[in-house]
């Protein structure tokens, strides 16, 4: 009995590390993402204008400009869907864990249960053995009286 709700805790335990993975691993993707950002916006405010120069010159400054806000927004929207992904690993995590504990609650229900019946039957065979030598007893004693 207390096996199969070892094997259950075991599988919750494995699908609670795995969830906890791939939380860390959506964590770190996000912070990835948010590093490039930065990295981004650093290049974005290094770049200045000519204080002299031709019109080419500023022109392939603005799309270069143009170029790195366009990476920008397209990495926001990753580290938006990053930030969605990792919300849902979030609440798999959650729903893991509680569905980890309950089965570990489970199991020790189920092994207190066992130990309290082993309980019971040791102390009727402690119970029976007490009579079997209370009856004994009783019996050689009348045969001594005799």
């Amino acid at each position: 009995m207390s096996k199969n709700y070892r094997a259950l805790t075991k599988l919750r335990r494995q699908q609670f590390e795995r969830a906890e993975q791939e939380m860390a691993a959506a964590g770190r993707a996000l912070i990835r993402l948010l590093d490039e950002k930065e990295a981004l916006r650093s290049d974005e405010r290094a770049i200045e204008p000519p204080a002299s120069g031709t019109g080419r010159q500023l022109a392939a400054l603005l799309d270069q400009k143009r170029a790195i806000k366009s990476a920008l927004e397209a990495l926001e929207y990753r580290i938006d869907a990053a930030r969605r992904f990792k919300e849902e690993k979030r609440k798999l995590l959650k729903a893991a864990h509680i569905a980890y504990e309950q089965a570990k609650s489970i199991e020790s229900q189920a092994i207190q249960k066992m130990m309290a019946k082993r309980k019971r039957d040791e102390a009727g065979r402690l119970d029976e053995i007490a009579s079997q030598r209370f009856w004994r007893d009783r019996d050689m004693g009348k045969k001594e009286r005799k």
